[in-house]
């Protein structure tokens, strides 16, 4: 087998010295659905990462893949048909990944019914075609019991349909599909400077951020798909690129015993402005969110405040009877969102995509959200198409996501390798969900290894799931394994606690780490997830 540095230095002598077609600056869910649809309609591309696969946006996201039946208010119906029509596609292309998620609406005044139960109608008629289960309506002691409210529910209320789906994994997945069909990833590599002649751009020049050195990537076309970053590069040449507002999510993690919620639940808040919060169950965790507001601090370090988490706290505590607080969390992430700049607050700013072009050759590619990103993709590869006067059209509205058949054959088929292995047959299913049709490989590498037991207790991961990221998954750093393969940052209390040494073992053995760089590691892991968690405590 191939090592994981011998594979690296093999792409970045592949960058240096072969010329590309495209260029892809981000790795995020974006970047690598545009990977994946130049790819498979045969053009040579090239990702760039400055950090790590998902690290931005891409991870820190509501998980949620959804047609955004808020967007109903304003009556946007084509942006709402966009998100259900790509809920329902991913729903079949990644069905271990995207998956359906109940959501439970409470309602008190018999205008909210009214006005609930109309968006519902209108949300279920453009899903109608495309397989979505529709809403239905609920007595208040159905609400309370799904939803565990001890108020809000006098008028009853809905149940209705989405998806949820890891996004660090999804992301992973479309990048995976794009380097089976021959693309170049490089991640924890910044695109540092354009590659300008003529008044046309040419490449970029790139700075390994592992390794140190810099080189230059040759390409006909380089795209900016970098989200709230976005014309970074590109202004350091006097190039203007779309103005972003970035609008900072938050998101609070909590044990199920403090919120023993059955379904999704979504609560107005409780400032009355309109806005709305949301509790998803998360195996033994649930997770809260979103305060959605405009962000003008530093974009590489965006962290939880006092006032984000009272926020979301004010809603849940009025809602459930309880007396949460921040310190009571057991996990926070916050994430910026680049919306299109415009006037209004920014829950109201627009959330469809733009495609610029500008000086010739550099293509920026900002906006939209998680559940849309082929459709972004492809809209931003038609414009390439366009420009080389190629007659082509996407493959990705088929291609499968890493999982193929029914997921309940994909579960079975698990199940039964995880017991001939001895591995607990109850993490069956997290694993088809991370890895798909690999899930029984990867199952019976950890127990070859010896590592078939729980990396965490409480958590559905496996201590050999470590040595797969890094092996197979591009994982470079302790925080690319514990953030983003497996979401332990997320969902433990102390970010992993003994499990952290012991996956800073295993990734030191597969990168040749020393001593001195595994605690480095470990030190900048603990770091980064204390920043990010602000106000939320980082247990010991």
């Amino acid at each position: 087998m191939t090592s994981p540095l011998t594979a690296r230095a093999a792409v970045i002598d592949r960058l240096a010295s072969t010329a590309v077609d495209v260029v892809v600056i981000g790795g995020g869910i974006t970047g690598a659905g545009i990977a994946w649809d130049a790819v498979t309609r045969g053009y040579r591309v090239a990702v760039i990462e400055r950090d790590d696969v998902a690290s931005g946006t891409s991870s820190k996201s509501s998980k949620l893949v959804h047609g955004g039946m808020r967007y109903l208010a304003t009556g946007d119906l084509a942006m709402v048909a966009e998100g259900v029509r790509e809920r329902e596609r991913l729903r079949r292309l990644a069905p271990h990944l995207v998956h359906p998620l109940s959501f439970v609406v409470p309602t008190n005044t018999t205008n909210d019914r009214a006005m609930l139960q109309t968006a519902l109608l209108i949300y279920d008629g453009i899903g109608l075609f495309g397989g979505a289960r529709t809403h239905r309506s609920l007595r208040p002691h159905e609400v309370y019991a799904l939803a565990g409210l001890r108020s809000g529910a006098e008028r009853g209320g809905f149940r209705y349909y989405d998806a949820q789906t890891d996004d660090a994994r999804l992301t992973l997945a479309v990048i995976q599909m794009a380097r089976a069909a021959g693309a170049l990833v490089l991640n924890h590599a910044e695109a540092v400077d354009l590659q300008v002649a003529g008044g046309r751009v040419r490449g970029v020049d790139v700075r390994d951020r592992l390794g140190g050195d810099t080189f230059g990537v040759t390409g006909r076309w380089v795209v900016d798909a970098t989200g709230v970053w976005a014309g970074r590069v590109a202004r350091s040449h006097g190039i203007s690129a779309a103005a972003i507002a970035p609008a900072k999510g938050i998101h609070l993690t909590f044990d199920t015993a403090d919120l023993p919620v059955q379904a999704a639940v979504v609560l107005p808040s409780a400032a009355r402005d309109g806005r709305r919060v949301f509790l998803v169950p998360w195996g033994r965790q649930v997770y809260v969110g979103t305060t959605d507001d405009h962000y003008d601090g530093p974009l590489d370090e965006p962290s939880v405040t006092d006032e984000d988490a009272d926020y979301l706290l004010a809603a849940v505590n009025t809602a459930f009877g309880t007396s949460l607080s921040a310190a009571d969390a057991i996990g926070a992430w916050a994430g910026l969102r680049p919306l299109i700049e415009a006037a209004g607050h920014t829950r109201d700013l627009s959330r469809r995509h733009l495609v610029v072009e500008a000086p010739d050759r550099l293509v920026t590619v900002t906006g939209g959200k998680l559940t849309t990103f082929r459709q972004i993709a492809q809209d931003v590869v038609d414009h390439l198409a366009r420009a080389d006067g190629v007659r082509t059209r996407t493959q990705t509205t088929r291609r499968p996501l890493g999982a193929t058949g029914r997921p309940l054959d994909g579960l079975a088929r698990t199940r039964q390798a995880v017991s001939a292995l001895g591995i607990e047959e109850t993490l069956a299913g997290s694993l088809y969900h991370r890895h798909g049709d690999l899930a029984s490989v990867v199952a019976a590498r950890a127990a070859a290894s010896g590592e078939g037991d729980r990396l965490v207790p409480g958590l559905p991961y496996l201590v050999g799931e470590v040595r797969q990221a890094v092996r197979a998954e591009l994982a470079m750093t302790l925080d690319d394994v514990l953030q983003r393969r497996l979401r332990v940052s997320l969902r433990h209390a102390a970010a992993g606690g003994a499990a952290i040494d012991a996956a800073a073992r295993i990734v030191a053995q597969e990168l040749e780490w020393d001593d001195a760089e595994r605690d480095r590691q470990v030190a900048d892991y603990r770091s980064r997830v204390a920043v990010e968690r602000g106000v939320v405590p980082l247990r010991s």
